[in-house]
């Protein structure tokens, strides 16, 4: 029941914090984004006071299951988030975009939830590096997708000419673009530990049993996407809209591989 209250009033607080970032975005007001970095500061409390319940009710660290997993990715969004915006308040706006995602990653854990219970056989000390390496990988690409979604949106404003409203919340495009650059650069590095140990993890597990399946190939879909946009930015020179959209489809590859892993209650 305690868990069940946390877990409500965890995710009111987002809802509200995202409705004051969104109403910022829409219509100036620094009072807005002050108050919903103010109610994002609640949220974590809350959050980390329902991660401690888990904990406690389970019996084990709480990276045990996917859904525990999203439970602390959501947390470190809105902790890098905060990080990234500290003495930026020209970068408080990417708020309007984050808050959603964390909301999402949120709500995922609810999703069908009960306590997880890693089997004997699935137990390895490749697994808890497994399941960090995917939750900082993911991490890095929410933040990277809000920054490019930001750009995308400020491009299109530049473009149409509109200068004034909106164009005047957003940050500048460069400061966005090479945000949204070292984000997926430092979530690639993560997932990409979280795809080789993940693979080692599978094959030790049952080396007879196939290593790739539909939520597998999507995961590799979404490294190569963020491959090739990190190769094309270091390589040609690659940025800008191009880059950004590059950026959101690969974090949206990644949530279907989410999505995949809850339907099917895998762990890890």
């Amino acid at each position: 029941m305690t868990l069940t209250i946390l877990f409500a009033i965890t995710a009111v607080l987002y809802l509200l914090a995202g409705s004051l970032y969104l109403a910022f975005l829409a219509r100036d007001g620094q009072q807005l984004a002050r108050g919903g970095t103010a109610l994002l500061g609640v949220a974590v409390v809350s959050h980390l006071a329902f991660l401690a319940v888990d904990f406690l009710a389970a019996g084990n660290v709480p990276i045990a299951d996917i859904h525990q997993a999203l439970a602390v990715a959501s947390l470190l969004v809105v902790l890098g988030y905060l990080a990234t915006v500290r003495g930026k308040p020209r970068l408080l706006v990417l708020g309007a975009f984050i808050t959603p995602v964390t909301l999402l990653l949120f709500l995922g854990a609810g999703f069908r939830r009960g306590v997880a219970v890693v089997g004997e056989g699935m137990r390895s000390a490749i697994l808890p590096l497994h399941v960090v390496s995917n939750v900082l990988g993911l991490v890095g690409f929410a933040l990277a997708f809000a920054a490019a979604l930001a750009y995308v949106l400020q491009e299109r404003q530049l473009r149409r000419k509109n200068l004034g409203g909106l164009y005047q919340r957003l940050p500048p495009l460069d400061v966005l673009d090479q945000l949204s650059f070292r984000l997926v650069v430092l979530g690639f590095v993560f997932f990409t530990g979280g795809v080789i140990t993940g693979t080692f993890w599978a094959v030790r597990l049952d080396p007879s049993a196939p290593t790739i399946g539909a939520t597998q190939t999507i995961g590799v879909l979404a490294w190569l996407l963020f491959a090739g946009v990190l190769l094309l930015r270091v390589a040609v020179g690659w940025r800008g809209r191009r880059a950004a959209i590059g950026t959101m489809m690969g974090f949206l590859c990644a949530c279907v591989v989410l999505v995949g892993y809850m339907l099917r209650g895998e762990a890890g």
